[in-house]
């Protein structure tokens, strides 16, 4: 589970986030949707400790975010932009990852490269990589570990139609399993398709926290969504 209290963030006079409350539940898919600059990334960004808030406290699974190693194993974050030792093999890349959180299965390594199409690239440098391919390389190594959560930002952006059914069907199987996702997405329909739960974020507050399938009843997310836009204050 994952717990957010009156998180709140500011950059000098600018207040991005303004007491974001927000509870995941084990094995939980939920979107993260708002405007740009409505505070999606930093929100994620402050829960996988690459940015710290100002106030509130973040939780997981009853780890506080202030026990810093052991609260970082129980997550893995794929963030927008995938920084990378431009001429380092993807597969020397992901073992480093993968000993860093004491997983060591290489069949099941080999099992998510040829879900995702990389066998031909994964001994190349990263350095030589799109976008989507970087993507594919986080989305590997992030079912491998298998984590208590899932923490990403946008993880669509970038992959071809094979890769996008791909990341459906191994989120669907680690859910199963009991791991819980959060990710942030501008893709309605997507969000609308495989989530449990949605939070529609505004000016650095949660507007509405809801079952998806309560949603539905009034409508599309898509509608829901710009009338909240619109309404909101």
């Amino acid at each position: 589970m994952l717990s957010i209290q009156n998180l709140q963030k500011s950059y000098g006079q600018h207040e991005v986030l303004k007491g974001v409350e927000l509870t995941i539940e084990k094995g939980e898919i939920l979107a993260f949707v708002g405007g740009n600059g409505a505070g999606k990334t930093t929100t994620l960004n402050c829960i996988a400790g690459l940015v710290e808030q100002n106030c509130g406290g973040i939780m997981i699974n009853n780890v506080s975010k202030s026990q810093s190693l052991e609260y970082k194993k129980q997550f893995y974050f794929i963030p927008d932009t995938i920084h990378v030792f431009p001429n380092i093999a993807a597969y020397d890349w992901i073992h480093f990852v993968l000993k860093l959180y004491e997983k060591t299965d290489n069949e099941k390594l080999q099992n998510f490269i040829s879900v995702f199409g990389m066998e031909k690239s994964i001994y190349k440098p990263m350095g030589t990589y799109s976008y989507g391919m970087l993507h594919k390389i986080a989305l590997i190594t992030a079912f491998t570990i298998s984590p208590p959560i899932l923490i990403m930002d946008e993880p669509l952006n970038g992959l071809d139609p094979l890769a996008v059914v791909a990341f459906k069907n191994c989120m669907k199987e680690y859910v199963e399993k009991g791991g819980t996702v959060l990710f942030s997405t501008h893709l309605l329909d997507v969000a609308e398709k495989i989530c449990q739960s949605i939070s529609f974020l505004k000016d650095g507050k949660i507007v509405l926290h809801e079952r998806v399938e309560n949603l539905l009843v009034d409508g599309s997310l898509e509608t829901i969504f710009m009338e909240k836009q619109a309404n909101e204050g």
